[in-house]
């Protein structure tokens, strides 16, 4: 195996963005105190004239969308620092693994009698040793990570994590295949009772039905989410702009710290569907390349954090 540097004991802690975190802190403080005071407003409306009511209401809430505005900022700075500890500790984990695999193999020669006692301990402990560094150096990772990552918890809304419904819309006259097939069998049984027959479709009529079936099930084109967090198999259809990203305004909301809060869209211009991507913090792949803008064709797989989307036409 070729030798490679091992993490020295005052590298193990990787020391956070303190600045930021406290400016986030900070933030997250002051926001929570207007959001206290612009309660106790709305709780005291009848207490004071609507004017002055209105002027107070008007200044706190403006206030309240400043300090939102400028910590939804800080969650992307920090969101920046969350994707490059993924990556640190993907590869520390990669490492890792590797070690614990050689000191496995040198256990097992060993034991098949291809090294002296000497061998074997000099050997074993040379993975050991590097087995713990890569522990330590883990541990401080996964640290970070986590008061990153907890930063944000219970302000939810600030960023959006609630999923909208998105109920297929059916143009007027437009009908889904099973109210067609009901209204059919509705239709059928009406002529059924005035006048019995045996008939049966003929064959242009049967390949008529089949496409005319075929065409109301293709109302658009659409995405699928493959992989993910979560909604794995779920559909989207593109009619005219569809918006992808972790705020819950989009139409596919991505619960994911990878994902910017407005990070892509999809835009039908006639037959064709573009993906662009609205300067995200991560990039937004498509096939596994990083792209700005797109020409979709079937198949495609879009990929925005750990997020992967199919197109179909």
């Amino acid at each position: 195996m070729l030798q490679e540097k091992v993490p020295q004991p005052n590298t193990f802690e990787f020391p956070l963005n303190q600045r930021l975190l406290e400016e986030a802190l900070k933030l997250k403080e002051e926001r929570r105190i207007l959001k206290e005071r612009l309660s106790k407003i709305e709780s005291s409306r009848g207490e004071v004239s609507q004017t002055v009511f209105n002027k107070v209401h008007t200044d706190y809430s403006t206030r309240l969308q400043n300090v939102s505005d400028q910590l939804l900022q800080k969650k992307q700075d920090i969101d920046r620092e969350l994707a490059s500890l993924y990556e640190t500790r993907d590869k520390i984990q990669n490492n890792l693994k590797g070690h614990k695999e050689e000191l496995e193999e040198i256990q097992f020669r060993h034991k098949l009698g291809e090294y002296t006692k000497e061998e074997f301990h000099q050997k074993a402990k040379g993975e050991e040793d590097k087995i713990t560094r890569f522990e330590q150096v883990l541990t401080s990772v996964q640290t970070n990570i986590g008061r990153y990552e907890s930063l944000f918890q219970g302000d939810e809304e600030l960023f959006g994590v609630e999923e909208p419904s998105h109920p297929l819309q059916i143009e007027e006259g437009e009908l889904e295949v099973d109210e067609w097939e009901e209204e059919a069998e509705e239709a059928q049984s009406a002529s059924n009772a005035d006048e019995p027959s045996t008939a049966t479709p003929t064959d242009t009529e049967g390949e008529w039905m089949e496409a005319t079936k075929a065409n109301l099930q293709i109302v658009a084109p659409q995405i699928t989410i493959i992989a993910g967090n979560e909604n794995v198999g779920k559909t989207f259809q593109i009619r005219n702009t569809l918006s992808m990203g972790r705020s819950h305004t989009n139409q596919v909301v991505l619960k994911d710290a990878k994902s910017s809060r407005q990070h892509a869209e999809i835009r039908a211009q006639g037959n064709e569907c573009i993906l662009i991507d609205l300067n995200s913090s991560n990039g937004t792949l498509v096939n596994g390349q990083r792209v700005h803008e797109h020409l979709l064709t079937p198949n495609d797989e879009i990929q925005i954090g750990d997020f992967v989307m199919q197109f179909q036409q």
